[in-house]
């Protein structure tokens, strides 16, 4: 799935239009955290893939939901098997546009928002956030942390269970890119 999705985005009408190429990122960090009355949740994920087209602002994310690792391994089995069905939705995917227009020649910090499309569990919603690029040298660094409503993914929490998992989850972002030579043109 994840290289069908890839091959889409990179088969996209407007993915060659311009040619300042590609970015792919090489390192990143995504985590989420929920608070709730009786215990807080916490897991992180250094799978982060993610493209950014240059020219055209398109931004894509696709992590794998079994790469998010747990304090607590039951945590992490009832992550898996239970709430976000890992083997029926194996990963979260965004495809979205950046709304400024970045020159990405120009070192320096930059606020921007993007808007597009997560697809978490089964279920695709909208979602627009802000974030900050950082432009370097030799590396770009995005960065951006917002919030998700569990139940706008129809991830289902057993009654008995309310205590324990927060409504909404804090979902943190970093991650570094280089140009991506092999399909840059």
């Amino acid at each position: 799935m994840k290289k069908y999705l890839l091959l889409l985005f990179l088969c996209s009408p407007f993915y060659f239009a311009s040619g300042q190429g590609m970015l792919k990122a090489v390192n990143g960090e995504v985590s989420f955290y929920s608070h709730a009355l009786l215990e807080d949740i916490k897991a992180t994920s250094k799978q982060v893939n993610s493209f950014i087209n240059m020219g055209t602002g398109e931004i894509v994310f696709i992590i794998p939901m079994r790469s998010f690792h747990f304090a607590k391994s039951l945590m992490e089995e009832h992550f898996n098997e239970k709430y976000i069905e890992s083997e029926k939705y194996p990963q979260a995917t965004y495809k979205g546009i950046i709304n400024e227009k970045i020159d990405f020649s120009n070192p320096g910090s930059f606020s921007i928002s993007a808007k597009g499309r997560m697809n978490i569990h089964g279920r695709e919603n909208e979602l627009t956030e802000s974030g900050q690029i950082e432009i370097r040298n030799d590396t770009v660094v995005f960065e951006t942390k917002f919030f998700v409503a569990i139940k706008d993914y129809n991830i289902a929490i057993p009654k008995l269970l309310f205590q324990n998992i927060g409504d909404t989850v804090e979902v943190t972002l970093k991650t570094f890119y280089i140009p991506n030579k092999k399909i840059e043109r």
